[in-house]
């Protein structure tokens, strides 16, 4: 049961700096549009930077879930490949339909891989309301929720 236990937390943590890595990588592209853009709140610019965060954070997300697929794989838990991304995006998203499930000591995972997948889920959605809040704060010139406007 312990080495269950380390096995998933070793893989929430590769998870995480992964998930890290992705959206230090999307701001990286969102600043660079922010500098380069002509208006500063003209509606495209802030949709392509929604955009793109969502695109890179989501792929992040896929990768994480087919990081879980693997692992299942090799440790012999599902029979083939496919069902192992299934159940692990149903897992990942919390959506737990049930008509996949895992046996014996390694069924400690998937409560594992749904907390992982709520954090995630959760810095990518800190990123969004980040940038939203950023394009808010320019877009009016002014204070939302204590937020000074960027130069």
């Amino acid at each position: 049961m312990i080495a269950v236990l380390v096995v998933g937390i070793l893989v929430m943590l590769a998870c995480l700096a992964f998930q890290a890595a992705a959206l230090v990588f999307a701001a990286q592209v969102v600043e660079r549009i922010t500098e380069h853009q002509v208006a500063p709140s003209r509606a495209s610019t802030k949709f392509l930077q929604l955009s793109i965060l969502m695109i890179v954070l989501m792929l992040g997300n896929i990768v994480q879930i087919v990081i879980w697929a693997l692992l299942y794989r090799g440790l012999g838990a599902l029979d083939d490949l496919e069902t192992a991304v299934y159940f692990s995006g149903v897992t990942f998203t919390t959506l737990g339909y049930g008509d996949v499930v895992l046996k014996g000591r390694i069924r400690l995972l998937a409560p594992l891989q749904a907390a992982n997948g709520v954090m995630m889920f959760g810095i990518t959605t800190a990123a969004f309301i980040s940038v939203v809040e950023r394009a808010l704060v320019q877009r009016i010139g002014g204070r939302v929720s204590g937020v000074s406007p960027q130069p």
